[in-house]
């Protein structure tokens, strides 16, 4: 069995990134850091002696040399530049029985790539069209929620602001931002004083533990052990600092029953989504706050401990085969 692994930053669609004047630092910035995901995407996959891996690498990555690349049942193509990089991902996509694919949802980067490779006719393991689309935009994401009952922060109206006590805490996010990026924790005073720009959402702010749960999606979802996120408040901002290696046991079965809910907005999807969560001090606060429509660094951690290769899991609930 073929497939074909790409990290949008560092298999070289960067290159395609044409909205966003990067810089060099910017630049390599993202392929270290998207390659930290690729590299454990790989790690895992050849962890499964049925697959041949095709692997797009940017060649800023410099990364073409490393031991995994001489295994037989791995082949690296190295990119510079938009076109290299259209061409061998359509040229591969093809070739290949299942495709992997990591991208940011912001600037509709995921949409467009997922949409790319669905019309060069590849088995791209990722949510609908219509999935990602809601799932990318946090106003919708929070319709949806609602309109399922799903537990999420409510958006704060004009109205409702004024009514505020003046310390109440409240967060500030972009409709459209990935992570933590651009997201303030300011007091409702404070919020007074500041100008939200376009597409901003004001929400109260829930304290509690977050914890993120991964999702094999496909013929029978697999939800993954629950892990705990470090998510500090940094000068008025929101700064996620990574997952811990430790499974959130004290609250996995709150967690897992709230992302239960969670799993039948993602109907007919294949692959794997991460649904971040904030557990309070009752299970009647706890909160969904957003769902990635993608792999997330959840995977990093989750596969290290895994005895077997999600990446195989994935393409057997995929295939619709019974998970061992």
């Amino acid at each position: 069995m073929r497939i074909l692994l790409l990290e949008f930053f560092s298999s070289g669609g960067i290159y395609t990134d044409t909205d966003s004047a990067r810089n060099n630092h910017e630049r390599s910035t993202l392929v270290d850091e998207g390659w930290q995901m690729l590299q454990a995407l790989l790690q895992d996959a050849i962890r499964s002696d049925r697959l041949h891996i095709d692997v797009l690498l940017d060649k800023a990555c410099d990364h073409q040399s490393d031991d995994v690349f001489s295994l037989a049942n791995v082949s690296c193509h190295p990119i510079s530049n938009a076109d290299q990089f259209t061409q061998q991902l359509s040229r591969l996509a093809v070739l290949a029985d299942y495709v992997i694919a990591v991208a940011p949802e912001t600037e509709n980067l995921l949409g467009q790539l997922a949409e790319q490779l669905r019309k060069c006719g590849a088995n791209v393991l990722l949510p609908s069209a219509e999935q990602i689309c809601w799932s990318s935009s946090k106003f919708q994401t929070y319709q949806k929620l609602t309109e399922h009952k799903v537990p999420t922060p409510g958006i704060l109206n004009p109205k409702e602001l004024a009514l505020l006590n003046e310390d109440a805490l409240v967060v500030v996010k972009p409709e459209f931002g990935a992570g933590c990026i651009d997201t303030n924790v300011l007091t409702a005073s404070e919020l007074s004083s500041v100008v939200p720009k376009p597409d901003t959402l004001i929400q109260l702010y829930h304290n509690g533990i977050n914890v993120s749960v991964s999702v094999i999606t496909g013929a029978a979802p697999v939800i993954m052990q629950p892990l705990y996120q470090q998510i500090k408040i940094v000068d008025q901002s929101l700064r996620f600092m990574g997952v811990e290696n430790d499974v959130a046991t004290q609250h996995a079965e709150r967690a897992t029953r709230l992302a239960q809910r969670c799993i039948p907005l993602f109907s007919g999807a294949t692959g794997w989504i991460g649904i971040d969560m904030v557990i309070g001090e009752s299970p009647t606060d706890d909160m969904v706050i957003e769902i990635n429509p993608r792999l997330t660094t959840s995977f990093c951690t989750l596969s290290k401990s895994a005895d077997t290769s999600l990446v195989g899991m994935m393409i057997d609930n995929a295939a619709g085969r019974e998970l061992k």
